[in-house]
């Protein structure tokens, strides 16, 4: 399953669902991968942004989120901070799993 339609059907999981974060994560996911096919199109690529761009822009949104946490903690804000943790993990579902260590191939 390409990642367009993985983000679609987590969508439509998450609304049934009523998860709220969920839903606003992925839709915030989608608002971004629109943009950044909107600019890929402008350059003549018909078919928008691949899959190692979209896990690259999941990465960054992945960092916004931690450095947003971060300012949030150091503000007295733990709401917020843990908003921003939130989002993180349902994004992190969309990333590749990472080897263990016992799965790396040199120690």
């Amino acid at each position: 399953m390409d990642k367009r339609t993985e983000f679609n059907e987590t969508l439509k999981e998450a609304l049934k669902a009523k998860d709220q974060v969920t839903v606003s994560t992925v839709r915030l996911i989608l608002a971004a991968l629109k943009d950044r096919d909107i600019v890929e199109r402008g350059k003549g690529h018909a078919e928008g942004v691949n899959d190692d761009e979209i896990l690259s822009m999941l990465q960054s949104m992945i960092k916004q989120r931690k450095e947003s946490s971060a300012t949030y903690t150091d503000a007295g804000r733990p709401e917020l901070a843990e908003r921003e943790e939130q989002e993180i993990s349902v994004i992190q579902r969309f990333m590749p799993a990472q080897l263990s260590r016992e799965e790396m191939p040199y120690p």
